[in-house]
């Protein structure tokens, strides 16, 4: 993905690739103990959201023999799949808590490491186990101004669309354009108000 306008446009013959813009925020997540909700701060450009996610229930599979090591754990193999996408997790039960990165969890210890089978880019992993706080933290998402992640996804694509028709617009008269809807590269593939 490249910043410059005039290398989002890439000319193969008849065929136009259409490039994304990056983006310098980073998206932060919220979570719970609970594991039912999570609070994301993200940005469509420069505009910042508060998204609720109503987390779906991952049923896991661990009828696995394997176990991997991840710093002192001895971490326990699963896997699932998860809004579309196949994923394999190692979760620790000497950390008896339902709890692990992003938007997993559901298993009987902390998830030390998730990763996409098909797309090891989605992936996440511990590089630090810290058992003990010294401080109370207290995260507080604005009530008021706090969209679905449904509306998101939905905000996101509209945004996506105007971006491929306005570069379009510069294209020579007569040029025939045909958009495809994009794949989603993200763990995310397919929601459940989708199904």
């Amino acid at each position: 993905m490249l910043k410059k306008e005039k290398n989002q446009l890439k000319v193969e013959g008849n065929n136009v690739e259409i490039l994304g813009k990056v983006t310098k925020q980073k998206t932060k997540y919220y979570k719970t103990s609970l594991n039912e909700t999570l609070i994301i701060n993200e940005y469509i450009g420069e505009n910042s959201y508060w998204i609720s996610d109503q987390l779906p229930k991952i049923v896991w599979n661990t009828n696995f023999v394997e176990n991997k090591k991840i710093g002192k754990y001895v971490c326990k193999k699963a896997t699932a799949v998860f809004r579309g996408s196949k994923v394999t997790a190692y979760y620790a039960p000497d950390l008896p808590f339902s709890f692990g990165p992003y938007k997993f969890s559901g298993l009987s210890g902390v998830i030390l490491e998730v990763t996409e089978d098909e797309n090891s880019v989605n992936s996440w992993k511990a590089d630090l186990i810290e058992s003990y706080v010294s401080k109370k933290i207290e995260l507080m998402a604005p009530k008021n101004n706090t969209i679905s992640y449904k509306e998101f996804i939905h905000l996101q694509e509209n945004k996506d669309l105007e971006e491929v028709k306005r570069l379009t617009s510069s294209l020579p008269r007569g040029a025939v354009v045909h958009i495809d809807s994009p794949k989603r590269n993200g763990i995310e593939k397919k929601y459940e108000w989708e199904e």
